[in-house]
């Protein structure tokens, strides 16, 4: 795998190769189909013709998945399935809404299937190029050190040179889980790029400063050049102040009219270090070494959270410093050395 410098110049066959080769684990006796539309068609292609170097692949283009045209859109990827049924999926279509995510029956299918599954809604150069063209190998072994260290905390401080000032409270019984991109086996799948490690608190007390915005607004909203402040007590958003009024009237809408929509559902450690600064793109900035929290949704089946709501909006810290039971885990986006000095004393142990 040809290594990427100039995150400019994106090495998207490098990507598709990681994606199809160790991410999916395609062989030979695979059937690959990848879900695509329009706008994102040539990148789709590169990820075909790699997947048609090592087995039968298809591609299915699909209408714009948007909310009126997604029962559409919906009914073509259902025909795709039932005509290819593969064994490996590739969602590569713009998705801006996240509709597909949420679709219990689109991932009821993929069971049904035993497909293994890549889930890359917001696919663009950055992403294939840069995002997978890494060793996803090592963002597994280093995913799974980050879930280590985590592993039965009880406070997280998270600060930013944007404003945030955020002290959780963790339940050292609830879990941390990791998100390695490795989806290897029958019914396994997760969204690309990847790399987090992420858990539900029980508390939060302070000021959040958010740069990136995720669904259904990432679209829309791209890199922010001004944060959004979002005051937190009790675990709680309580004020949303952004200079772009109808932004924040809108997430206050979004947030406020869903049951426990307003409620902290997610910190997460973002542990793909290959990928160097946030664009706007959620489904790569979420991995970049810092933190994001979500508000909404818990999933419960991951974290152990005994609520549920039907919203879930991701908010991406810039350049955070975390600290973990009061020592430095990230300073001011970069991970301390000490995870990579456990590493070398594993392999002077095994010399």
């Amino acid at each position: 795998m040809s290594a990427v410098s100039d995150p400019a110049v994106p090495d998207l066959v490098a990507g598709a190769r990681e994606l199809l080769r160790s991410c999916l684990a395609v062989t030979g006796d695979d059937r690959v189909l990848v879900i695509t539309d329009r706008r994102t068609r040539p990148l789709a292609d590169v990820i075909v013709a790699e997947a048609r170097a090592l087995t039968r692949a298809a591609l299915a283009v699909v209408p714009e998945v948007t909310g009126d045209g997604y029962a559409r859109a919906r009914a073509e990827i259902g025909r795709a399935l039932d005509a290819h049924r593969p064994t490996v999926t590739v969602f590569a279509a713009a998705d801006p809404g996240d509709l597909v995510a949420w679709d219990g029956t689109f991932w009821a299918r993929l069971d049904q299937l035993g497909a293994r599954h890549a889930h890359m809604p917001a696919l663009d150069d950055v992403c294939l190029g840069v995002g997978m063209a890494v060793d996803y190998a090592e963002v597994a072994r280093f995913t799974l050190a980050v879930r280590d260290r985590l592993t039965g905390c009880r406070s997280v401080r998270i600060t930013s040179a944007t404003g945030t000032e955020l002290t959780l409270t963790c339940a050292p019984e609830r879990p941390w889980t990791p998100f390695t991109g490795l989806y290897g086996c029958a019914g396994e799948g997760g969204r690309l790029p990847q790399g987090e490690v992420f858990c539900t608190p029980v508390d939060a007390e302070g000021m959040l400063a958010v740069s990136v915005v995720g669904y259904p607004f990432n679209s829309a909203t791209g890199l922010l050049p001004e944060p959004l402040l979002i005051e937190v007590a009790g675990g709680r958003a309580v004020s949303l102040r952004h200079p772009d009024r109808e932004l924040e009237s809108r997430l206050r809408d979004w947030l406020g009219g869903a049951p426990d929509g307003l409620r902290l559902g997610e910190l997460a450690l973002g542990t793909n270090r290959a990928l160097p600064a946030l664009t706007g793109n959620l489904l790569f900035d979420e991995n970049v070494p810092g933190t994001h929290l979500a508000f909404g949704h818990p999933f419960p089946e991951f974290t152990g959270a005994d609520w549920e709501s039907p919203v879930h909006v991701d908010m991406v810290v810039e350049r955070p410093s975390v600290r973990v039971d009061g020592q430095a885990v990230l300073t001011d986006g970069t991970y301390a050395g000490s995870f990579d000095d456990n590493r070398r004393e594993q392999n002077r142990s095994r010399a």
